[in-house]
């Protein structure tokens, strides 16, 4: 439907002009039924010409009128138009015309299949008179102070002389085109594909503060860089890497997930691998006889544990022969029979760690300090939106002491209130069951927006025990790859926040809550950091009802974007 009445509807636009000012409280009331008045619409052409209407006013059946201002003491002499005493730089229709025959133009580089006709009048709004003007081109098209009261009046007589033996527009949509030239309102949105584009770009350089961070490593051959969530610490690993192989070191850059030493590769560190992959390479390489003989891929779990302790002790010279240099990026992660190896394979050589205690998921797995001659910590935080990561931070704190033991889950973990903010969503779902219908919804609307499938991950609280759709191959009809699949950078990833540890997409989703219950904070804190641009919490009433942090941030959403959900 299109717009009726005055806009701006309380007072006009800014301007200083006086006679602006009164015929827009005389239009507030005098504004003939059905019309619309606009108060300076201002158009572009394609040319760079720029020009404003003081009024525009649309009379649906009729056409438009562009209503020249002019304010203070009007009057001719000498066949010159005067303003108080001045000339006019131009007479005033002039102008009027020029803009019409503008707007004419843009309407229809709008769409519109033809502009409505148009006519041009002038006021005088703090000039009053008794003898209109005789001009030629004036009569009958003029208003003064005298006509602001009885404004319904002069204006009907004057659509009357402007339009009589005119035909009607033929587009309708002339109107609501022009409301929209004019502007009512406008809310910046910026679509998640160029959004993640943008965040992207924002992301890759280092900056002064990392740079000095670096120079500082280079001096010191054994430091321990510690830092939270998306301080920069994994850029900063493969930084070095690339530095020290350019002043034609060897260094091998170690992880924890398999899925973080792919992408390493990828990006072109070629000897980035787990600390058991390299186990295991050194191990084969070595001729070991480990497990009666089977393939790595054959290993048990035990035998993985204890691989990092057969190569230190039996395998290591061929690796440091290699390697010069170690770099190890989660560091937190890794158990005391990985830290053997790293001994070994460190001794006597230059040996940087980068590290977040708070992400660690194994309780009896400390970072040893020992090996390290010095300690950096970063603060600055690069990866997620800030407020991302302040709501991620609740996942760090310790829970209040003060709180009974028989509180329950919800007294317990009681934050405060969360301001909304465009980075979290929280979607309810109606049950466990619906999980897949509604992640597949939630990564199509992403896909739709312009993000890209390499962009999202979906992420369970579970293990891979306990996941389903961490291990599924497809959600809904949206094909989807584990972590460290060899074409994950195509694909969505659906997988555990443990096996994505390392790793960032701009959007994240976040499932089966229920299924983390052993060290939920960390889980929790690990996925919702590794969003870049947005993350999408996917629970039901259960869980939200367990996790009072995330039960405020969906109730501050509001019910449109919570119970609304399951009917759009």
């Amino acid at each position: 439907m299109s717009a009726i009445g005055l806009f701006p509807r309380g007072a006009p636009r800014p301007t200083s002009s006086a006679g602006e000012q009164a015929l827009h409280r005389a239009l507030g009331s005098g504004l003939p039924a059905g019309w619309t008045a606009w108060h300076s619409l201002r158009v572009r052409s394609e040319s760079g010409w720029e020009g404003e209407g003081d009024f525009v006013i649309a009379i649906p059946d009729r056409g438009m009128v562009v209503l020249e201002v002019k304010t203070g003491a009007i009057e001719v002499r000498d066949g010159q138009w005067l303003q108080n005493g001045r000339p006019m730089d131009r007479a005033p229709r002039e102008q009027g015309h020029g803009f019409a025959r503008l707007l004419a133009r843009k309407l229809v580089e709008r769409g519109l299949a033809s502009a409505p006709p148009f006519g041009v009048a002038t006021a005088f709004p703090t000039c009053p008179f008794s003898n209109p003007p005789r001009h030629g081109d004036l009569d009958g098209v003029v208003l003064g102070q005298q006509d602001l009261p009885y404004l319904r009046e002069a204006l009907e007589s004057m659509r009357d002389r402007l339009f009589d033996h005119r035909p009607s527009p033929r587009d309708r949509r002339w109107v609501a085109a022009l409301h929209e030239l004019w502007g009512e309102t406008w809310t910046p949105r910026l679509a998640l594909g160029e959004h993640a584009r943008l965040r992207d770009r924002e992301l890759v350089p280092l900056d002064q503060r990392q740079l000095r961070a670096l120079d500082m490593l280079r001096r010191n051959e054994r430091c321990l860089v510690t830092g939270g969530a998306g301080t920069g610490k994994s850029l900063l690993a493969c930084e070095m890497w690339r530095r020290l192989q350019a002043r034609g070191a060897r260094p091998v850059l170690l992880c924890f997930t398999r899925a973080l030493a792919a992408a390493l590769r990828k990006s072109g560190i070629a000897d980035a691998f787990t600390v058991r992959e390299l186990a295991a390479r050194l191990i084969t390489d070595a001729g070991l006889d480990v497990q009666g003989g089977a393939s790595p891929d054959d290993w048990t779990a035990d035998t993985w544990e204890l691989a990092p302790l057969h190569a230190a002790a039996d395998a290591l010279d061929r690796a440091r022969e290699r390697f010069d240099a170690v770099v190890i990026d989660e560091a937190q992660d890794l158990s005391p029979n990985d830290w053997e190896l790293i001994r070994a394979l460190a001794e006597g050589r230059p040996l940087w760690g980068f590290a977040d205690d708070s992400q660690g998921f194994w309780s009896d797995r400390p970072v040893p300090r020992e090996p390290f001659g010095a300690t950096f910590e970063l603060w600055e935080r690069y990866r997620c939106p800030e407020p991302l990561a302040q709501f991620a931070d609740r996942y760090r704190a310790p829970r209040p002491a003060s709180v009974p033991p028989s509180a329950s889950a919800s007294e317990r973990l009681a934050p405060p209130s969360v301001e909304p903010f465009d980075e979290l969503r929280v979607v309810r779902l109606p049950s466990a069951s619906a999980l897949e219908r509604y992640a597949a919804r939630e990564i199509h609307k992403a896909l739709s927006d312009g993000l890209p499938a390499k962009d999202i991950a979906v992420l369970s609280l579970g293990g891979q025990l306990k996941t389903d759709i961490g291990r599924a191959d497809r959600i809904g009809d949206i094909a989807v790859r584990r972590a460290d699949s060899p074409d994950a950078e195509g694909h969505v990833v659906a997988d555990t926040f443990l096996r994505f540890k390392g790793l960032e997409r701009p959007l994240i989703l976040v499932a089966e809550l229920d299924r983390g219950q052993h060290r939920y904070d960390v889980r929790m804190h690990v996925a919702l950091t590794r969003a870049t641009v947005r993350c999408i919490v996917l629970a039901t009433n259960e869980e939200l009802e367990a996790d009072a942090r995330l039960a405020a941030a969906a109730g501050s959403r509001g019910e449109s974007q919570r119970e609304g959900e399951s009917k759009r």
